[in-house]
């Protein structure tokens, strides 16, 4: 996403979306935070901060997909992401267990998509590599975190919070400052 709107930033002009990047990516930044510091809450609070969060991110991921008239898989995307976000939200009596299966899941399928995007964007755009390479680290630790929510769903409340916590305070600093390198 952030690799997208760098190679289109050149050629557009500044988009009045910035500053709506920068408020979603400060809230995307808090929820982490939130999950990093608090680890020890209740199943449901984290139900609640990792519902909340993914579906800030899914806004944001359609906010951006929008902004630069990417692909309909960037929309896609997104709005996979704030599905997430809803039926977790809509599930009340979700176990720890269920949370990592869909925090996991929802993880490996946005780090899947953001390299492939990447790696599409890529083509014909010479003197990217530092975009590229931010943009395939992004997704591959997206990746890494959803493979281990995945692999320990009977970890404690600690670990997936902080493991959760960590990738979303990655996103939204990202965000921040793909919304600041934006405005006019």
């Amino acid at each position: 996403m952030t690799t997208t709107y760098r190679q289109n930033r050149e050629t557009q002009r500044p988009s009045s979306l910035w500053s709506a990047l920068v408020i979603l990516g400060i809230a995307v930044t808090v929820l982490g935070l939130l999950l990093i510091t608090n680890p020890f809450t209740t199943v449901g609070a984290l139900a609640v901060i990792a519902g909340v969060a993914l579906l800030v991110s899914g806004i944001t991921e359609i906010v951006s997909a929008v902004r630069t008239e990417n692909s309909s898989s960037a929309i896609f995307f997104g709005a996979l992401t704030a599905v997430a976000g809803v039926v977790i939200l809509l599930w009340p009596g979700v176990t720890l267990h269920a949370i990592a299966l869909i925090v996991g899941a929802a993880l490996i399928v946005a780090g899947v998509v953001r390299a492939l995007l990447v790696l599409a964007s890529r083509n014909g755009q010479a003197g990217r590599t530092g975009s590229v390479a931010r943009g395939l680290l992004i997704a591959a630790l997206a990746v890494v975190l959803g493979v281990l929510a995945l692999a320990w769903p009977s970890s404690t409340m600690v670990v997936l919070a902080v493991l959760f916590g960590i990738q979303l305070v990655v996103t939204g600093v990202t965000e921040v400052a793909l919304g600041l390198a934006l405005r006019p």
